[in-house]
Order: structure tokens, then C-alpha cells, then sequence
């Protein structure tokens, strides 16, 4: 294929976007869609190549195919890895769990198999623990990987059995994989962001445009494409969060910019200022570096992100991102470039790929036996880790549909009805043991009907560009038609509360309270959990680091966080005589902190769940005086005595 340097310079636009998000996401709320372009620049070159083999030799060399993938993305990709782990020896070995998931993530991304594996275990993109995952961007090379092994023997297969079609095949393949991505946004969106299935239409988006005819002189109306591309692509790395399901619907106006830029350049069409632009010497030397530059980039925001207990400055991280240029213009001057022009056969190139391949493997199966951590601190560490209730029965899946379930099958005496329930998210949850007490007081039995992300009111939590999931609605209608027979006694209800200044996400919340509290006219006593303080870290992070003083927050800041909540919690409750306020944050928090740890245990088994051990310990503080704790008619309860 003859050179052509623009794409380089839409390269350049879509890792730049892509590092702005990941330095402050504020800074480009879109910028994620930067790999989105990257697919479809990968479609078209693969394409290119692809085809134009078979039109010269009617066949295509997959050996040579693969050979070309090993020395273009393996060299620099087993470097970034081996250079990760001696890093996460270095500066994480004190990080515990952190450090185990950096060799476990390291060895699926080495076996192409990062997306699967980060999306059983980051919780999802947009969330929390995936910031703190030095490879998680090698999902997206993952995907690309799995494509290459199923595309090519494709395209063989059109072009044999129908020459002329396969356009028409390529894109029906595309419009499927379009609206199975569309499908599973909408119920299972992480399977939706990590997998090949729903991201092949943007690869072969850029097929499509490979395949396409090339007229002899560059049409009038061929010369805007490109332009215009860039402009969308630009307006989709702002305003995709507010575009729909991503990477559904949502992902098309990315998808669409970077296909009009390729058709501009298929068409000899990449002419007028955008077009000189894309071919500047800054942007072409950017994109040529891409590749490097996204391999290198997030390792250094996250390390950095382990390294202090407060978030880093904005200027400091983008400090960071100038510094991975550097580090980019190295791997591919003395990584990338030497392999890629080293001209080997396909079979010792293969070779050679898996002997650097095995040889990474080595270095994290070695790395993982190196523990940094003090022995009792890795035991407190562990313990808190799995300091969850025994009991979660009935704590249901968010990606499952929910049909009829009787109290009595949820309950903790087989077949009996329980007088005391637990409903809420997984903050609910947490308070299995204090219902365990509080039944066991009462001589009845318990049980919970909860879920991860799902409140007991108002929508379904979700980070980034995700739906509302509707097993939430489920079950909240599931466990208000419990709540509307008469047979439950009391229940308590847990949640993650929105802290800080009042706004739309509170009122929401109380709103949604208010519609359930009105069909609980049933329920003799509703326990409503209020506001907890949290952590700056998770707790068994914070032990193993010995950051147990720094990650806790003050008590002035909880309080000042919590104040709106229970203002308006207090306004609700005075309209319902069977709701009682429960503020246990006066059990976690004394005069001028809340704590990691209380009594040796810690009191939290992440960074704003509490423990099922502090939860007891709460139980029975509550159980011998209810009245300390009781916040529904006015003032804070006074910190527990130490």
C-alpha cells in the first residue's frame, strides 16, 4: 500500500483524545472514542492489505498475515508488560490485591485475552476499580487480536465463494454486530464494551471502506469527507456521553467521522486545509508514535494514581502524558521500528513471537512470588478483604432477569416467612449481620432481597455512558409486593447515598423513597439506613500501605457531606410513623475521624462497604440502646464513646 500520511494524522487525533480522557476525563468527556477510530483505521489498512494480496495472487499467505501482526504489536506490547511487572514489584508490591490483579491482567493481555478477563474483574470501564488497573487499556488490543483471527479466513471465504458480493456480506455482518452491541447495552453493557462480537462493525466499517470503489479523479463531493470527518470525530470525543448507548447507537458518530476522513483519503480526495493539517509534521510524527504512546500512557497515570492517597492535580497528570511521549518515541525507535523492518520468514517470525511471549510469561509468574507486604499486615489485609456477610442469599444478580421469588425462599429457617428483611444495593447487603441480630433478638427469621448498584429507590446506579438495568425495577417491585402482605415485620433499608451538596441525584433519590415508604403502610417498622463515611482507598489497600491514618476522612468532612441527606431524610420520615432514621455514623466516626480500623478489625471491606465484623459490632451497640443512634427527629448522635 502506498503511504499515506493522513491517516497517521487521524491516528495522531484519536490517541490524543484518548490520553486527554484518561489525564481528566473533563477535559474531553468523549475522548474514550479515540479507540473506537483506531478500529476502523485497523479495518481499513487489514482490509487493504488483505485484498489487494488476493487480487495480485488469488490467494492470501495467513502464516505471513499473522507474521506481519507479531512484529508489529508484540515487541513493543512484551516490553510494556515485562517493564509493568518489575514496576508493580517495585511500587505496588505493597498493594496487595492490586498487585496479584496486575499479574493476572498481565498474563490474559500477553494471551490476548485481556477483554475478557477485565470484564470479570474492572467492574466495568467507567468504574472505580478500573482506574487502578496499570493494562486495563489492553482490552482494546485484545479485540483486535480476536478480529484478526476470525477476519481474514472471512474475507477468503467471500472472496471465493462470492467475488462480487462482498461488500454486501461485509456489511450485513456489520449492521448485526451494530445491533448485538445495541442488544447488549441494554442488558449486559460491559459484554458490550469488551467483546469482539459487538465491536466487529467498527472494524469492518473500515473494510467497507477498503473495498469500495475508487473513482478516477476525486469528485467534487468527495473532497468534503474528509473535513467533515475530522469534525466529527472531534464533536464526538465531547459529546458521546450524551449521544446514547455506547457502544451501541452512541458509538456511530465517531465510527461515521473516521469513515468519512478513510473515504477521503481512498478517493484521493485529501485535499484543503484539514487535509494539510492531518499531513503536518507534529500530527504524523504523533500518530506514528500512537501505537506506543496508548501502551505506554495509562501505566504511568496508574502507578502514579498507587503512589499518592490523594488524587493527583489535573496539571500534574497531563505532566505525566508528556512524559509517555517520551517514553512512545523510545519503544518505537529502538522497539517497534527494528522488528518491523527486520525481514525474517513467517515461520521464525512466529517463532520468535512466542519465545518473547513465553518469556514475558515467565517474568510475571516470577514476579507474583515476590511478596513485599509484612505478614500482619497482609493478614489484616486479607481478612478485611473478605469481611462480607456468611449469609447472601438472595443477593441477585444485576445482569439476569428476576421472576417470582417467595419470602420464604430467601429466608434463613427454611420455609419460614422472615420477620425482618433487608432491601437495597450492596451497601444494603452489608448489613445482613445487623438484621441477623436484630431477628435472632426477636425470635424470628431474616432474610435480604438485594442487588449491586440497586437501591431501594430511584434508578439503577451506573457509571459512564451505561442504562438503567431493568432486574432493578424487578426487584424493587418484587420486594414491595413482600412488603404490601402484611408478613414482615421490619425492614431495613441500605443504600449508597449521594454525598454532598444537595441537587437533582438526592431529590431523585428521596422522590423514589417517598413512592416506596407510601406502600409500606404494612410493615410495622422500616429502619432506614442513613449516610456512612468512606475511605480515600479500600481498606485492605490502606493496611497493606500502612496509609491507615491518611485514607481516613475527618469527621468534620463526613458530617458536612452527610448534612443535605439528612436533612432530607428527616423531612421524609416525619410524614411516615413507622420510619425510624438509623445513623450509625456515629458509631464509625469519633470526635475528629472515621477510621480504617476500630478494636483490630477494619471497619470497611473496600472503601465504603462496611464490614460484616463492624456491622455486628454495630448490631450489638444498637440492640442494647436504639435511642443513640436515632436521628429521625432532629440532632446528630453524639460519636461513640472509644
Amino acid at each position: 500500500m502506498a503511504y499515506r500520511p493522513e491517516i497517521d494524522g487521524l491516528r495522531a487525533i484519536a490517541v490524543a483524545a484518548v490520553v486527554l480522557y484518561h489525564a481528566d476525563e473533563s477535559l474531553l468527556p468523549g475522548g474514550f472514542v479515540g479507540v473506537d477510530v483506531f478500529f476502523v483505521i485497523s479495518g481499513y489498512l487489514i482490509t487493504a492489505l488483505l485484498a489487494g494480496e488476493w487480487g495480485s495472487t488469488g490467494r492470501i499467505d495467513f502464516a505471513a498475515f499473522y507474521a506481519r501482526r507479531v512484529r508489529r504489536l508484540l515487541p513493543a506490547l512484551t516490553t510494556l508488560v515485562v517493564v509493568v511487572m518489575i514496576a508493580a514489584v517495585v511500587l505496588l508490591g505493597r498493594h496487595g490485591k492490586v498487585f496479584d490483579q496486575v499479574g493476572n491482567s498481565a498474563a490474559a493481555s500477553l494471551l490476548f485475552v485481556a477483554n475478557f478477563w477485565f470484564q470479570m474483574n474492572s467492574g466495568g470501564y467507567f468504574d472505580d476499580p478500573a482506574a487502578a488497573m496499570p493494562l486495563l487499556h489492553l482490552w482494546s488490543l485484545a479485540v483486535e487480536e480476536q478480529y484478526y483471527f476470525v477476519y481474514p479466513a472471512l474475507l477468503a471465504l467471500l472472496l471465493r465463494l462470492v467475488p462480487g458480493g462482498v461488500p454486501r456480506r461485509l456489511a450485513v455482518f456489520s449492521v448485526a454486530s451494530l445491533l448485538l452491541a445495541e442488544y447488549w447495552v441494554h442488558i449486559l453493557p460491559e459484554r458490550a464494551f469488551f467483546q469482539m462480537p459487538a465491536r466487529f462493525w467498527e472494524l469492518a466499517a473500515g473494510g467497507l471502506v477498503a473495498l469500495s470503489s475508487v473513482p478516477a479523479a476525486p469528485r467534487a463531493r468527495d473532497r468534503w469527507m474528509l473535513p467533515l470527518g475530522v469534525l466529527v470525530v472531534l464533536a464526538a470525543s465531547v459529546y458521546t456521553p450524551h449521544w446514547g448507548s455506547f457502544p451501541g447507537i452512541g458509538a456511530i458518530p465517531a465510527v461515521a467521522g473516521a469513515v468519512l476522513v478513510l473515504l477521503g483519503v481512498h478517493r484521493h480526495a485529501a485535499t484543503g486545509v484539514v487535509a494539510a493539517a492531518l499531513r503536518s509534521r507534529p500530527l504524523v510524527t504523533l500518530g506514528l508514535l500512537s501505537y506506543s504512546l496508548y501502551l505506554w500512557h495509562w501505566p504511568l497515570l496508574v502507578f502514579d494514581f498507587h503512589l499518592h492517597w490523594e488524587p493527583s492535580p489535573t496539571w500534574w497528570r497531563l505532566l505525566l502524558c508528556v512524559a509517555a511521549v517520551a517514553l512512545a518515541w523510545l519503544s518505537w525507535r529502538f522497539i517497534e521500528m527494528p522488528f518491523r523492518t527486520r525481514r525474517a520468514g513467517a515461520g521464525r517470525t512466529l517463532l520468535a513471537g512466542a519465545a518473547l511471549t513465553s518469556l514475558a510469561l515467565v517474568t510475571v509468574a516470577l514476579s507474583g512470588r515476590i511478596d513485599r507486604v509484612p505478614a500482619d499486615a497482609r493478614k489484616l489485609a486479607r481478612v478485611a478483604q473478605y469481611d462480607l456477610p456468611d449469609d447472601q442469599r438472595c443477593h441477585l444478580p444485576s445482569d439476569e432477569p428476576i421472576g417470582a421469588l417467595d419470602p420464604a425462599d430467601c429466608s434463613s429457617a427454611s420455609g419460614v416467612v422472615p420477620g425482618v428483611v433487608v432491601w437495597g444495593d450492596s451497601h444494603a447487603m452489608a448489613w445482613r449481620p445487623l438484621a441477623a441480630s436484630i431477628a435472632r433478638h426477636a425470635g424470628v427469621a431474616h432474610a435480604g432481597l438485594t442487588m449491586n448498584g440497586c437501591p431501594p429507590s430511584g434508578r439503577r446506579e451506573d457509571a459512564g455512558p451505561m442504562p438503567e438495568r431493568a432486574p432493578c425495577a424487578d426487584l424493587n417491585d418484587l420486594a414491595l409486593s413482600w412488603f404490601e402482605t402484611g408478613k414482615i415485620d421490619t425492614v431495613i433499608m441500605g443504600m449508597r447515598w449521594p454525598l454532598g451538596v444537595p441537587g437533582a441525584a438526592l431529590q431523585e433519590r428521596l422522590d423514589g423513597l417517598d413512592a416506596a415508604l407510601r406502600r409500606m403502610g404494612a410493615v410495622r417498622r422500616v429502619l432506614v439506613m442513613g449516610p456512612l463515611p468512606w475511605l480515600k482507598r479500600p481498606a485492605p489497600e490502606c493496611i497493606t500501605l500502612g496509609w491507615v491514618e491518611q485514607c481516613a476522612v475527618t469527621r468534620a468532612v463526613y458530617d458536612e457531606a452527610a448534612a443535605a441527606n439528612w436533612l432530607g431524610l428527616r423531612v421524609l420520615a416525619a410524614r411516615f410513623p413507622n420510619v425510624e432514621l438509623v445513623d450509625a455514623g456515629a458509631y464509625f466516626c469519633d470526635d475528629a475521624t472515621c477510621p480504617v480500623m476500630r478494636d483490630g478489625y477494619a471497619q470497611y471491606w473496600d472503601n465504603d462497604h462496611i464490614s460484616a465484623t463492624a456491622a455486628r459490632a454495630f448490631a450489638d451497640q444498637w440492640l442494647a440502646d436504639p435511642a443513640r443512634y436515632d436521628r429521625t427527629h432532629g440532632a446528630p448522635a453524639p460519636p461513640e464513646d472509644r
